[in-house]
């Protein structure tokens, strides 16, 4: 660790342990669905809100939370925020009722909430960009890592112990990750003059830095693209474990293996996302909207077969390739967030991105909820292609302005 090649790769790996803790506090929640509707007897747009909650939090203070990470220390504001986070993933064992629980989960929302930013930030400081967006899609993989094992461990626990011992051992290993995260070494961020010092300045320029940001026409394609089809993968990863409980009449311990197995299986997608694009770059420069626009359309494709066949080795195939597919365009779409934007409000930039893609990751499921409420799961989730058309097409629509934004710095 002593080179600087050294410390970026130990940095790298705390990060991506820490996003894999992250994923697996969050979806710990979506293996003990039916366990938790069984006891309190709730509907599935409370189920929904459950997931939901904690996307809201992060949307709710990812934008505050990120100016102090570019203000202030980003190894200082990740170890705070993931002590948070797992401190209330271990209440969530305690709950009494439907709304303590709730209630603990947007407290884990809180906890996570400019973690991306920062972790991002970090990545696009610590490497050249000739490679930043493979390492960003490696990153990028422990999220599909930690909410198999999230989901896993949260239905085999709940059918073998009981749902509330599943977020006692998901928390565990966040406390002692956010300590080590004190080793790394930080890095110079830009220092705040003494009048921005005070509330009310430090208030106009971060308004400033908004509008900056708020006139580049790329990142609003971006933003909206990305938050479209995280909206649909979270609401998969959410509703998959009960889907097939419902319709293919699997234990909630046979199910969550399944879903779980499934969610680690599209790993390769991200990194791979990641690589084409660097690799496809030199001799495209369209790569990056191209690889996303492209492995998104063949996602939804799979997505809705998986939905519709009645075959369980079908669904199970289907969703395995709509899961390779549907998390390629992270790396490269991530990527192009922080390259059309000042060195001093890259954090600020995803944090902008994380706030609208968690809007989405909490409408999304809990409206699925909603509408399997009043006819079933499986007509609800038939609906979810359509936003990844509406990704494509934003793709699509920022492939010469990527260009002419980067141009512009």
């Amino acid at each position: 660790m002593k080179t600087a090649k050294g410390r970026a790769f130990y940095l790298l790996t705390l990060i991506c342990v820490i996003y894999l803790l992250d994923y697996a506090d969050r979806k710990v929640m979506s293996g003990i669905f039916e366990s938790v509707k069984a006891e309190w007897a709730i509907s599935d747009s409370q189920l929904g809100l459950l997931n939901g909650i904690v996307s809201l939090m992060i949307s709710v203070f990812v934008i505050p939370m990120s100016i102090i990470v570019d203000r202030w220390s980003r190894k200082y504001m990740i170890s705070l925020m993931v002590f948070i986070w797992s401190i209330a993933t271990l209440l969530c064992a305690f709950a009494q009722n439907y709304y303590q629980l709730l209630f603990f989960r947007a407290l884990t929302g809180l906890g996570e909430a400019a973690y991306a930013a920062a972790a991002v930030a970090m990545i696009t400081k610590a490497f050249p960009r000739s490679h930043r967006t493979k390492y960003i899609g490696i990153y990028d993989a422990a999220a599909p890592i930690g909410s198999g094992i999230g989901i896993m461990l949260g239905g085999y626990i709940a059918e073998m112990y009981g749902w509330r011992h599943a977020f006692g051992l998901v928390a565990a290993p966040g406390v002692i990750v956010s300590l080590l995260f004190l080793t790394i070494r930080d890095y110079h961020t830009v220092q705040i003059s003494e009048k921005i010092k005070e509330s009310i300045s430090l208030s106009k320029e971060v308004i400033q830095d908004c509008l900056y940001l708020f006139k580049i026409p790329t990142l609003w394609f971006i933003y909206f693209a990305y938050s479209l089809i995280i909206g649909l993968n979270t609401c998969v990863i959410d509703w998959i474990p009960t889907f097939f409980q419902r319709f293919h009449g699997l234990s909630e311990k046979e199910a969550a293996m399944k879903a779980g197995v499934l969610a680690v299986a599209v790993l390769i997608g991200a990194p791979l996302g990641g690589f084409i694009s660097d690799v496809w770059e030199k001799r495209n420069k369209h790569a990056k909207v191209f690889v996303s626009a492209i492995s998104t359309a063949i996602s939804i494709v799979f997505l809705y077969l998986a939905i519709q066949t009645t075959s369980m080795e079908l669904a199970v195939l289907f969703f395995g390739l709509f899961g390779v597919h549907t998390v390629a365009f992270l790396a490269p779409a991530s990527s192009i967030t922080q390259e059309v934007v000042r060195t001093n409000v890259r954090a600020l930039s995803f944090g902008i991105n994380v706030l609208i893609m968690n809007l989405f990751a909490f409408a999304v499921p809990v409206l699925v909820g909603k509408i399997s409420d009043v006819f079933d799961l499986r007509f609800a989730m038939s609906l979810l292609p359509i936003l990844g058309v509406i990704a494509i097409v934003l793709f699509f629509l920022v492939r010469n302005q990527y260009h002419i934004d980067r141009k512009k710095l």
